[in-house]
């Protein structure tokens, strides 16, 4: 039996702190984005891509071995946001290189986090003004 389409896109959010999950599955919930599960753990993560199929992850820079998450669900074809309180144009750089379709700082979530979700979901390629900034 197939399950039922989502009506709203799917997200899985990887992130090292508790509350930040949870503050950023209200964020995108209040925005009609569903939000699949949070991990704060890459191998859950990649557990979680495989069963439930997620349209995006957002991936925290900080998480351990976040570069490798995001390079490995690149190569599955996942598109991936990584929302980071490392601001700086060396870090956006290394997570587009590992695949990563939008670098969005933490400071800028309440702003741009669901415009960038949209947009990426779209097929653009985006990083927040402060994460360009050198």
């Amino acid at each position: 039996m197939t399950p039922p389409a989502r009506l709203h896109p799917g997200i899985l959010i990887v992130d090292d702190h508790r509350a930040v999950r949870e503050a950023l599955a209200q964020l995108l919930e209040d925005h009609d984005l569903a939000v699949l599960r949070q991990t704060d753990r890459a191998v859950e993560a990649l557990a979680c891509v495989a069963q439930e199929k997620p349209d995006l992850v957002l991936v925290d820079l900080s998480l351990a071995d976040s570069l490798a998450l995001v390079t490995a669900l690149h190569e599955q074809g996942v598109l991936v946001v990584v929302c980071s309180s490392q601001e700086g144009p060396e870090y956006a750089r290394k997570a587009l290189a590992a695949g990563a379709r939008a670098y969005v700082a933490k400071r800028d979530v309440s702003q741009a986090l669901v415009r960038t979700i949209h947009d990426v979901l779209d097929g653009w390629v985006l990083i927040s003004p402060r994460a360009a900034d050198d």
